[in-house]
């Protein structure tokens, strides 16, 4: 199994989990929600995928690639589902989390 094609599961439910926990979030007594549980259920699921891949990949690559992949899909969640804006500074580090991606596969 291509270790970098699990990541991107990880990073899928763990961006799924945050949803669910930002949901929870706006609720009172959030930790006795469902979407909590559901949140904390899909973190322990991106743990799985994460102790496959650190087999087989140095844990800097696996750190940029999660740090990227969940800095893209919090974000989008925050634009397109929860109607959140983003500000210059936020624009600017996504984009050098994409410099810092390509330099770390330059030089691993």
């Amino acid at each position: 199994m291509n270790p970098v094609l699990v990541i991107t599961a990880a990073i899928v439910l763990g961006a799924s989990g945050d949803y669910f926990l930002k949901m929870a979030s706006g609720k009172d007594r959030a930790l006795a929600t469902l979407e909590f549980g559901a949140g904390a259920g899909l973190y322990m699921l991106s743990a799985v995928g994460f102790l496959y891949a650190m087999r087989h990949m140095s844990l800097a690559t696996i750190g940029v690639w999660y740090a990227l992949g969940t800095i893209l899909l919090l974000a989008g969640l925050g634009i397109f589902v929860f109607k959140e804006e983003l500000s210059s500074r936020e624009m600017a580090g996504i984009a050098l989390a994409f410099v810092s991606l390509g330099l770390l596969s330059r030089f691993t």
